[in-house]
């Protein structure tokens, strides 16, 4: 796709400034040829400018007198790179249409501009929204809802009465509306609980590769606008997130906890169960979440790397860090009457 700077730096609100000229695709600085958009972000690239090969660079104001390129000048270089890469880079869509492989229930009913992959399974009583896209051996269980403009990539399962919203991304191998993990101890072995909820996803949401979303014991999971899952995530069952919340990889959030809006989750972080995070939190990558938070704000409870030494004898200590402090009052204590 090719556009012209002026009608890009319109379509993303940026000033043009020096002459027009056309865009064929975005680069990095360095890896830039003639019709290529760049961008910078930080004025230690700004030496740059006159080595690279890209046509145009997208800048703050502040730096223009640093550039002899034809230039987008904004206040916010990364926000305008990424939009100018959406539109010269839409995605891949499949082709209106149902493969001849496809097991489809007789009482859905499918838009003429859905495409429905090789070997997907489309159980009763599912509804699909214009221009959904499910991509080959997808499983959707019966009575699913699935909303406008969603795309579902290979291999995913999605079970039943689970209810999808516009506009998502679900990528390969995630798997939603799985059994949350219940059960109840008797005598020596376990008794499953039934899980007996579904799972809620809203619109403009996008879940990543392998992710696991379960379904609700009593009431639905849930999984609100805008909200932004990574690959390898594990939600239970009961889980509530806020709108616009992001969570990275590999991360897991256990039963009934409630996460609220513009989180933001790091990797490998751990939620206990039946806890609530309060609205804009940033939770560093490894953190283990124990207890309620309901102040925003950053959280972190990482050891740092360290020499294995080191570590060893930091870790010895730490486990007697109660001992240390019941010693230190009672030092206090007698310093404070000796005085």
């Amino acid at each position: 796709m090719a556009i012209k700077l002026s009608e890009l730096a319109e379509k993303i609100n940026c000033r043009l400034h020096g002459d027009d000229c056309l865009i064929e695709n975005v680069s990095d600085l360095d890896a830039a040829e003639e019709g290529d958009l760049a961008f910078i972000y930080h004025p230690k690239y700004l030496d740059k400018i006159d080595s690279t090969n890209a046509s145009a660079i997208i800048l703050k104001e502040m730096w223009l007198q640093d550039c002899s390129k034809p230039a987008l000048v904004t206040e916010n270089p990364r926000l305008a790179f990424v939009k100018a890469t959406r539109l010269l880079n839409p995605g891949r869509r499949y082709a209106a249409g149902i493969s001849s492989s496809a097991d489809v229930a007789p009482d859905v009913s499918v838009p003429e501009s859905v495409y429905i992959g090789q070997n997907v399974v489309i159980e009763a009583g599912v509804k699909l929204g214009e221009n959904v896209q499910i991509a080959a051996n997808s499983v959707v269980e019966s009575e699913t809802a699935i909303g406008e403009n969603t795309v579902i990539h290979p291999n995913v399962t999605i079970g039943y009465n689970t209810v999808i919203g516009k506009n998502c991304i679900i990528y390969a191998g995630t798997v939603i509306g799985s059994d949350g993990f219940g059960y109840e101890r008797e005598g020596d072995s376990y008794l499953k609980i039934p899980q007996l909820g579904n799972v809620h996803i809203g619109n403009d949401v996008e879940i990543g590769a392998n992710t696991a979303i379960d379904r609700g014991s009593l009431r639905d999971t849930v999984i609100s606008d805008g909200v932004k899952l990574d690959n390898l995530i594990q939600i239970a069952h009961n889980v509530s997130i806020g709108k616009h919340t992001v969570m990275s990889g590999l991360s897991g959030i256990a039963g009934s906890s409630k996460v609220g809006e513009y989180c933001v989750i790091g990797g490998g972080v751990g939620i206990s169960d039946n806890l609530e995070v309060t609205d804009n939190v940033m939770i560093m990558g490894r953190t283990l979440v124990s207890g309620s938070i309901t102040k925003p704000g950053a959280y972190a409870s990482s050891m740092l790397t360290d020499e294995v030494k080191n570590w060893r004898k930091n870790a010895l200590r730490f486990k007697h860090l109660n001992e240390m402090e019941k010693r230190l009052r009672r030092l206090e204590k007698r310093f404070k009457s000796e005085q």
